[in-house]
């Protein structure tokens, strides 16, 4: 495309835009409030306050294997003591609150923290005496046995 046809097209398009956004678009401070914005990529300023966590999080892996149900939890910096687990019917709860690593004033920070609670939809649904937890390195895993892992056909009368 050449200098003049992106001028017309410019032009063109300036009386479409009712904000002024043509006149900051190389602006990286207006780049930054764009991909706020627009794109939910979590930018953050170095004077904002940290944003608390997305309601994804902790991440999690859900596994179905022939005879049991395995969910990962990724809580690197939290503990077990802060760590609260509840199930009912195919709902699992995950709560926790994080262990501080270091006081001080973040400069960057780009790893989740913060008070989380979670409501993840099981695979199958279980009673909290047949779920298994465990924490280690950072990882809350979590499994109970399958009860229903084959399909009943049911008579008509």
């Amino acid at each position: 495309m050449d200098f003049d046809k992106l001028m017309q097209w410019m032009e063109f398009a300036k009386k479409y835009q009712t904000n002024d956004f043509w006149n900051g678009v190389f602006d990286q401070t207006a780049f930054n409030e764009f991909i706020k914005e627009n794109m939910d990529m979590n930018v953050q300023d170095s004077h904002q306050a940290p944003q608390p966590p997305r309601s994804n999080f902790p991440p999690i892996d859900i596994y179905v294997t022939p005879h049991e149900i395995i969910v990962i939890a990724d809580l690197p910096g939290y503990l077990k003591e802060n760590l609260h687990v509840s199930v009912s019917g195919s709902r699992l709860l995950l709560k926790g609150s994080p262990h501080p690593l270091i006081t001080g004033q973040p400069v960057v920070q780009e790893r989740p923290s913060g008070d989380f609670n979670r409501i993840i939809e099981l695979p199958e649904p279980t009673d909290a005496h047949h779920l298994r937890a465990k924490f280690e390195n950072g990882l809350l895993i979590l499994s109970y046995h399958r009860q229903f892992f084959q399909e009943e056909r049911i008579h008509i009368e």
